[in-house]
């Protein structure tokens, strides 16, 4: 099979796509941190430090300057096995973008229990809300300013910042409006694990710099120029 018929066939199947029995059971006994954020605000390097299992997703998509399989993505390129994994109902979700990419995570990819940690673009969040987990915490994270936040995205995606500008506003504005998103300024990093941490295994947070937080995103939000 070839990725043009897989990507066709997976975004056909995706409206009824339901994972298997055994894969839901699992489900109820993750507790999953949703880390959610732009482009460039550094979500890989905050899970990966935060001692939290990290899921990584199945990608179909070619990898981008820097990335290494089975560290930051699992490249996939052989489609007749990941549709046979999708019909099997391996997948826990998955998703065929706008640019026809699929987007998955497979149940194996998950720890057998408790504490996980999966990146998500904010308009994801409902559909993993009704997949059974035992509890979801969304993180939001926050590059500290706005100058700081292009020179990341600059570095990581040649010719892509205009899209990811999109994306970010996008999902953004959608995490301000959602009142269970938890929000992270990511300008120290030691401090920035902290609060990932403080925020995942459910601390007391502080209201302040919660309010902080997101000014920050109200003012990125502002500077946005698409």
């Amino acid at each position: 099979m070839d990725k043009q018929t897989f990507i066709q066939k997976a975004w056909e199947l995706s409206a009824r796509y339901t994972c298997s029995p055994e894969v839901k059971a699992h489900l109820a006994q993750l507790e999953l941190i949703a880390t959610v954020g732009a482009t460039g605000a550094g979500k890989t390097t905050l899970m990966e430090s935060s001692g939290i299992p990290y899921v990584l997703s199945d990608v179909t998509r070619e990898p981008r300057r820097q990335e290494k399989d089975g560290v930051d993505y699992n490249f996939r390129t052989d489609y007749d096995k990941l549709w046979a994994e999708l019909e099997n109902g391996e997948f826990v979700q998955y998703y065929v973008s706008q640019t026809f990419e699929f987007y998955g995570t497979k149940a194996t990819a998950y720890p057998k229990e408790g504490f996980c940690t999966l990146a998500l673009i904010a308009s994801l969040l409902n559909l993993f809300n009704n997949l059974g987990f035992h509890s979801i915490v969304p993180i939001y994270i926050l590059p500290p300013n706005y100058t700081e936040w292009m020179r990341r995205a600059e570095n990581n995606y040649d010719g892509e910042v205009k899209k990811r500008l999109i994306e970010a506003k996008e999902s953004i504005e959608l995490a301000l409006s959602e009142p269970s998103y938890n929000f992270l300024v990511n300008d120290d990093l030691n401090m920035a694990i902290k609060e990932f941490q403080n925020i995942a295994y459910g601390k007391e947070k502080d209201p302040a710099y919660q309010e902080r937080a997101r000014e920050v995103a109200i003012d990125l939000l502002t500077k946005i120029e698409l």
